[in-house]
């Protein structure tokens, strides 16, 4: 079996898999290698979410990086429906995120104001004005900001149809192949070994999440990202359909096309622990009773994931210092899928020796590691 290729993804998440995608698609040879299935860690357990306010990050590069990131994805999305087949369900809602106390009313209005500065579409609602939208809302509601229009997508379907159309393209996919080893001449990165196998690449990416510090302390990096474990639910009730998005200060309700609703999320620094805990429900019980009417739905599945958190809470792509051929595509948080596009995009022109843009300094290793190491002194 030939096992020379150009670029070495490690990792079948939807961060991995879009990049395998990519660099396929703009000539490359690529194996890419998962110590389990493909996307069996974090990228099944999400809603799927394309928001492009980063939380309350503000005007900034990663507000920027999420704007672009959902142009890529749709665009991504349109050409994996073409080449596949495959429906990924990305659909679009309004969005209402809402307050329920004065204290979270302040906050949410802080963000309209600023969002609307940077010549957002959003709107400022009162409560009577809530109510008179969205009556299955809570009556506890103090106001809420509306999006007219945000987009998610079905995780399962859109990593269903970029691995085949990565396969389509000649990506050669190896699941439960555990990496073990790097192969180096000097200080640079010719390969992998898992096991006894040795993969050699011009090239390596870590695209393998919360897993990729384990396999950089191999060579000498402490890169610092961690795991942050996400819980979620999926609902339904008959003969009930929720008409939009919602957000509150707990966590978000997503409506899918078959009638289910997903409720997520708890941000819990949990190590590795991937269980679904009674802490962790409760939670979720607490943001589905933004509508009082789900009290009564059915739980159909729960899902638990750990995402890889960065020490700053922003992305780390591109080059690792000190090693020539290793690279990291990891640090994506809960907004893995939003920013897989634009990930692939510019690590595919890196690799290709084009123009990244000027956004992508912004989030290229050196800044973690230049960090960690002055606050070590």
């Amino acid at each position: 079996m030939e096992r020379t290729s150009d670029v070495i993804v490690v990792g079948a998440g939807i961060v991995g898999s879009v990049l395998a995608y990519l660099l396929a698609h703009s000539g490359r040879s690529v194996r890419m290698l998962d110590r389990g299935l493909s996307g069996g860690e974090a990228s099944g357990a999400r809603a799927g979410l394309l928001t492009t306010v980063a939380e309350g990050s503000g005007k900034g590069p990663y507000l920027d990086l999420s704007v672009q990131g959902l142009a890529e994805m749709r665009t991504i999305i349109q050409q994996l429906e073409e080449e596949t087949g495959i429906d990924c369900w990305l659909e679009c809602h309004p969005l209402y995120r809402i307050a329920t106390n004065e204290q979270e009313r302040d906050m949410m209005f802080a963000l309209y104001q600023e969002r609307r500065q940077l010549g957002g579409q959003e709107e400022w609602l009162e409560p009577e004005q809530v109510r008179r939208e969205q009556p299955l809302l809570s009556p506890r509601v103090t106001g809420a900001m509306r999006s007219p229009q945000e987009y998610h997508v079905t995780p399962g379907l859109l990593l269903k149809a970029v691995l085949q159309a990565a396969r389509q393209r000649g990506v050669l996919v190896q699941e439960n192949t555990a990496v073990t080893a790097f192969l180096t001449e000097g200080q640079r990165v010719i390969g992998v070994a898992a096991g006894m196998e040795h993969y050699y690449a011009e090239h390596v990416i870590l695209a393998n999440g919360a897993w990729s510090p384990e396999l950089l302390k191999l060579v000498g990096i402490d890169l610092p990202v961690t795991p942050l474990r996400g819980q979620m639910l999926v609902v339904s009730l008959a003969g009930f359909a929720l008409p939009c998005l919602i957000n509150t200060a707990r966590g978000y309700l997503v409506p899918k096309k078959d009638g289910r609703i997903v409720v997520g999320a708890t941000q819990e620094h949990a190590g590795f622990a991937k269980e679904i805990t009674v802490a962790g429900i409760t939670h979720l019980l607490k943001v589905l009773s933004a509508v009082p009417a789900l009290v009564q739905a059915r739980i159909h599945d729960t899902f638990v994931g750990l995402r890889p958190m960065s020490s700053d809470g922003m992305p780390l792509i591109g080059p690792l210092p000190g090693w020539e051929g290793l690279h990291v595509a990891t640090g994506h948080a809960q907004h893995g899928i939003l920013l897989s596009g634009i990930t692939g995009r510019m690590m595919t022109a890196y690799l290709n020796g084009e123009d990244p843009g000027e956004l992508w300094r912004h989030f290229q290793v050196q800044r973690v590691l230049t960090c960690k190491a002055e606050t070590e002194v």
